[in-house]
């Protein structure tokens, strides 16, 4: 995923304005795809949590890091990135274990854990960097760790300027243009064309990973639309999802996000949410519920635990350096997604077939 943007700071709320074969040959993908995709009616991870709260416990969210790569030599501290439950994040992450590794003879552990608990991880140091962050749902993160207590360094933008937002297939507009606005769901009937068995009488709008940064609840609930919040898992069962609706030719509303390589794939149409404005700003600042407005447009950014340059400098270098395009990440993306290859896999064939890229980011 591109979860597939310099930011604006006020009064705490950011605010977008819109070659050697080398590397990890063992199926240690942190794809979602092997997640579980069984769609659920939850709120769990719905709402954004108090970025920066303490209570979170980054351990309880990780899984085992993945051991070092064995195919080159490596020596000395191991390098700890962060993996979040989406494709971009893992090849990121991925395609910089590689050159680390390899290039640098330093070892690389990853860690899989949500993006929230992150930032606990890079606070403390247990986590040396992550290599993407969406600023719209971290405001409060970056003014705890980066601005307030200086214990996490913003490395720079990894490229890409994403956003989230509202989807539906363009088969759905072309039946019912009234469907390209939010307006258009005020109305039952039309929200009904949404309904399934789990959503009852009112229309179903999915979500993928119930660990996601999203407003989507509050936009449902302070916009009085009739459509129930149904998370569908993960990634992967999202994609499952917007497949069978294109091959049904059933309608699907959904949160979805640019850049990412499915919609280089399928026709999907944004829906038009209200425009940003001061209240939600202001909503966005508080965490009050009261959020009702689009998505901004995120730079996405990378960030590191303040130690990490005394720790290894040539690696801090690195990962500051690193910056994919949205094409170049969509292409690594794929291959995972699309093709059915660990993002282990998937970040050493972009690396072997790069080297003119990733070599500028060693200097």
């Amino acid at each position: 995923m591109f979860r597939g943007k310099r930011r604006i700071f006020a009064a705490g709320l950011l605010l977008a304005t819109f070659a050697t074969a080398c590397g990890d040959d063992a199926d240690s993908t942190v794809a979602p795809a092997s997640t579980t995709a069984g769609a659920t009616d939850s709120t769990e991870g719905s709402d954004t949590t108090e970025a920066g709260s303490d209570t979170t416990e980054a351990v309880a969210d990780t899984t085992e890091p993945s051991a070092p790569s064995e195919a080159c030599p490596t020596s000395g501290e191991a390098i700890t990135l962060a993996v979040n439950p989406w494709t971009g994040s893992a090849v990121n992450a991925y395609v910089a274990k590689s050159i680390i590794e390899c290039e640098l003879g330093t070892p690389v552990e990853i860690i899989e854990i949500d993006e929230n608990a992150t930032w606990v991880g890079l606070d403390d140091g247990s986590i040396d960097a992550v290599l993407e962050i969406w600023p719209s749902g971290h405001a409060a993160d970056f003014d705890t760790y980066i601005a307030g207590k200086g214990s996490v360094v913003d490395l720079g933008p990894l490229g890409p300027s994403a956003k989230i937002g509202w989807y539906v297939p363009k088969f759905v507009v072309d039946a019912h243009p009234e469907l390209a606005t939010w307006e258009g769901f005020q109305n039952p009937e039309l929200a009904k064309l949404f309904a399934t068995a789990e959503s009852g009488d009112l229309g179903q709008f999915t979500m993928g990973d119930p660990s996601y940064v999203t407003y989507d609840e509050q936009i449902i609930a302070n916009l009085g639309l009739p459509l129930k919040y149904v998370v569908a898992g993960s990634e992967a069962a999202l994609l499952t999802a917007i497949d069978q609706s294109i091959a049904d030719q059933k309608p699907i509303l959904m949160q979805f996000w640019q850049p990412h390589w499915k919609q280089l794939e399928v026709e999907l149409v944004e829906v038009k949410l209200p425009d940003i404005s001061p209240a939600c700003e202001a909503a966005l600042a508080s965490q009050d519920g009261t959020y009702a407005c689009d998505y901004p447009v995120d730079e996405l950014y990378k960030a590191a635990n303040a130690g990490l340059e005394e720790k290894n400098a040539a690696a801090f270098n690195l990962l500051k350096n690193l910056q994919l395009t949205t094409e170049q990440q969509s292409e690594i993306a794929g291959y995972v997604d699309r093709d059915g290859m660990s993002a282990a896999e998937a970040g050493q064939k972009w690396v072997d077939a790069n080297a003119a890229v990733w070599q500028a980011w060693l200097s």
